[in-house]
């Protein structure tokens, strides 16, 4: 697991792996600890673009063909979002499986062109809830706003 982990997923992962299934929750940085391949990735939330990026850019690439990819916070955090359609929405190398909440699922896979054109429109398909959600986030943050400028006095 990377990025920043609830600590209640870090652990209910943790209790669920079977026997012989390790789960190790890393920094950034700590992608030289890792040997080997990794068949499932969680992504946490990463709060800047360009540590989104480099969530990216660094740690899918080490998932087997035929692994899994869970990103948590997609089409939910705008930094996020964009760093991932730009890296793994855009790569003939996953195929996204669909996303329950703001958690998403990739399959790594070699798509083809039309395969990639379909994996794009279902993406996109998911940007009008991503934009709602931001609206929705927007206007409960101006009414925390006004209300606090405005206290109402009871006698």
């Amino acid at each position: 697991m990377t990025g920043d982990v609830a600590p209640e997923a870090a652990r209910a992962l943790a209790e669920g792996a079977g026997e012989g299934i390790e789960v190790l929750e890393l920094a950034d940085d700590d992608i030289a600890l890792v040997d080997g391949p990794i068949d499932v990735l969680l992504i946490g939330f990463a709060g800047r673009y360009s540590a989104a990026i480099d969530l990216f850019e660094r740690w899918p690439v080490r998932v087997v063909p035929g692994g899994t990819l869970f990103v948590h916070g997609a089409f939910a955090a705008p930094p996020l979002t964009a760093a991932l359609l730009r890296t793994i929405g855009a790569s003939r190398a996953w195929r996204y499986f669909g996303r329950e909440g703001a958690l998403a699922e990739y399959f790594r896979a070699d798509l083809n062109q039309g395969e990639r054109v379909l994996d794009a429109i279902a993406q996109i398909a998911q940007l009008p809830s991503f934009a709602r959600g931001l609206a929705r986030r927007a206007r409960h943050r101006r009414a925390a706003r006004s209300d606090s400028r405005y206290p109402v006095h009871l006698p």
